[in-house]
């Protein structure tokens, strides 16, 4: 994961917002990401990658914030990115020894994409996750 300092250039206009806030939406946050990713060329075996990464990032927006997510996809350049904000903010990554049960999220997420960026500023963390087409 990279945490970037600067914002990011806003998604296309175009882009649909799904907003999640409860467990029982995640199904539909990786359908909808998934759904959106094959449309646009991505391969079966990369939509898995791609759903599992959302999934990990829309989790932990579940567990560390009060107010839930939003969801926007789209395709441009050569990939397909996955943007999730959140109320959170992160504060800069500190190497720490993992606990014995869970905390494998954000590193699950990079592995399996193409890139994983983090902007966050008090009160609003935005994770992009991107994929190669």
């Amino acid at each position: 994961m990279q945490q970037v300092t600067e914002p990011f250039d806003p998604p296309p206009a175009h882009t649909a917002v799904i907003l999640f806030d409860s467990a029982g939406d995640l199904a539909n946050v990786r359908r909808i990401a998934g759904r959106t990713a094959a449309e646009h060329g991505l391969p079966a075996h990369r939509v898995a990658a791609l759903e599992v990464a959302v999934s990990e990032i829309a989790t932990n927006t579940l567990r560390h914030t009060r107010s839930g997510g939003q969801l926007r996809v789209w395709a441009g350049g050569g990939l397909v990115t996955c943007e999730i904000t959140d109320g959170g903010t992160y504060p800069p990554r500190q190497p720490a020894a993992r606990p014995s049960a869970g905390g494998w999220g954000l590193d699950i997420a990079a592995e399996v994409s193409d890139g994983l960026h983090l902007y966050s500023r008090p009160g609003c963390s935005i994770w992009r996750l991107s994929f190669l087409l």
